[in-house]
C-alpha cells in the first residue's frame, strides 16, 4: 500500500513543483491513472501494482523503479529511462515506449501486445513468456536480451538490431533483420541526420 507522505510529495509534483524528485517513493498500488508524470524523477520507487493507465511518463528518469504487477496500458513512457526497472507481471498493452532506454530491465511474464518499442535500447533485458503480440521493434536495439518463450505473433522487426539475442522456444517469431543490414541502415540514417542539420 502506497506511503500517505509519499502520495503528498506526488501531489506537490502534480501540483507544479516539477523540480521535485520524486525517487525512493512507495506508491505500490495507488490509482494514478491518466496522471502526467513527464520527467518525473523516479529513480527506485515502488510502483508494484499502482494503475498507471493511460498515464504519461515522457522522458522520465526512472531506473530501478519497480513496475510489478503495474497496469500501464495505453500508457506513454517514450524516451523514458527505466534502465534495470522491473516490469515483470506488468500490463504493458498498447503502451508507447519508443526511444526508451529499457538496459537490462526486467519483461518476465509482462503482457506487451501492442507496445511500440521503435528505437528503443532494450539490450540485456530479460523478457522470457512475455506476450510480444503486434508490438513493435522497429530500429529497436535487442542485443543479449533474453526473449525465450515469448509470444510474438505479428509483431515486427523491421531494422531491429537483434545480436546476441536469445529467442528460444519463441512463439510465432518472424524473420529477424539481418545483422548486417541493420547495422548498415543505422550508418545510414545517422549519416543522413547529420547531413540534414
Amino acid at each position: 500500500m502506497a506511503n500517505e507522505n509519499d502520495i503528498k510529495q506526488l501531489q506537490q509534483f502534480l501540483d507544479g513543483e516539477r523540480g521535485l524528485r520524486l525517487e525512493n517513493l512507495d506508491l505500490s498500488g495507488a490509482d494514478l491513472r491518466n496522471l502526467d508524470l513527464s520527467g518525473a524523477w523516479l529513480r527506485d520507487t515502488n510502483l508494484m501494482g499502482a494503475d498507471l493507465r493511460g498515464a504519461k511518463l515522457v522522458g522520465a528518469p526512472m531506473p530501478g523503479t519497480n513496475l510489478a504487477n503495474a497496469n500501464l496500458a495505453d500508457a506513454d513512457l517514450h524516451g523514458c529511462i527505466a534502465a534495470g526497472a522491473n516490469f515483470s507481471g506488468a500490463n504493458l498493452t498498447n503502451a508507447s515506449l519508443r526511444g526508451a532506454d529499457l538496459y537490462g530491465a526486467i519483461l518476465v511474464n509482462t503482457d506487451c501486445a501492442g507496445a511500440d518499442f521503435s528505437n528503443a535500447d532494450m539490450s540485456l533485458t530479460k523478457c522470457a513468456a512475455a506476450n510480444f503480440r503486434a508490438a513493435k521493434f522497429q530500429r529497436a536495439v535487442l542485443m543479449g536480451a533474453d526473449f525465450s518463450r515469448a509470444a510474438f505473433t505479428g509483431a515486427v522487426f523491421d531494422g531491429a538490431h537483434t545480436g546476441r539475442a536469445n529467442f528460444a522456444d519463441a512463439v510465432d517469431l518472424p524473420t529477424l533483420p539481418d545483422p548486417a543490414t541493420s547495422r548498415k541502415n543505422r550508418r545510414r540514417a545517422r549519416r543522413n541526420e547529420t547531413l540534414s542539420e
